[in-house]
């Protein structure tokens, strides 16, 4: 059996979906077959994000009308992975995908949902209790209040939650609410298992173009992957990320 993420985020624009793909990518690096689902219905963009937008004919709704698993999934690259979401909202039932999660958690080593922003969180009782949210917020004070909404309300869902900083520039946080990343920490309520500096070439994923592996933003995602692997792995000294 594998293992569960969820992604997710209370602002839109926070770039919930790249960070999706980035640990998809990092974990199918790493060597693990890995699942990336999009559960945004009528908005999806990991297809584009990863470069399989022309091969898509099935989606998230046909499997949970029938069709085989494999029928509606993509090979982005080896042990890497993607279900589309529905371009149509309101074809993913609760129970349907409930069945899905388990099925596929048996399928794979990893697999990752990437759920809409907001706090619609009526699916998020479909995955499996074991699963690990991981709420995206940039560095700024109206994102992270955000992020402590979505905490609060996971947690009396009984969900258990991480915080990842996205965009994360060293100059600009000196100019922003908060003095240092503890700072994010505390007002989040979350525990931080990664940051992810702000990059051009992450903004090339929405072309299909994925980060170099040596890249800083993918060293990012490698270290966060590891991290939600269970190891030990330190957070560079903040002028370095």
């Amino acid at each position: 059996m594998g293992k569960i993420f969820a992604v997710t985020s209370g602002k839109g624009g926070v770039g919930k979906s790249t960070v999706s793909a980035g640990l998809a990518v990092s974990f199918s690096t790493l060597g693990y077959k890995t699942l990336v689902v999009d559960m945004d219905e009528g908005l999806r963009c990991l297809d584009l994000m990863l470069g399989v937008d022309k091969q898509v004919v099935l989606d998230l709704s046909d499997i949970l009308n029938g069709r085989e698993i494999n029928d509606a999934v993509y090979e982005v690259k080896q042990n890497l992975f993607l279900i589309p979401a529905p371009q149509k909202i309101g074809l993913i039932d609760a129970f349907s995908l409930a069945n899905f999660a388990n099925d596929v958690n048996n399928l794979y080593d990893i697999v990752i949902f990437d759920f809409p922003a907001g706090i619609d969180f009526s699916l998020y009782g479909s995955l499996p209790k074991d699963s690990l949210f991981l709420t995206v917020a940039f560095p700024d004070a109206v994102t992270v209040r955000d992020a402590a909404v979505v905490s609060g309300l996971l947690g009396e869902m009984g969900l258990s939650s991480r915080l990842i900083i996205n965009r994360f520039e060293y100059k600009l946080s000196k100019k922003r609410s908060f003095k240092g990343i503890d700072d994010i920490i505390d007002e989040a309520y979350l525990q931080l298992v990664g940051i992810v500096p702000n990059s051009d070439e992450l903004k090339n994923l929405s072309s299909g173009k994925i980060p170099k592996q040596k890249s800083k933003p993918m060293k990012a995602f490698i270290r966060i992957a590891k991290r939600l692997l269970g190891e030990n792995i330190l957070l560079p000294k903040v002028k370095k990320i």
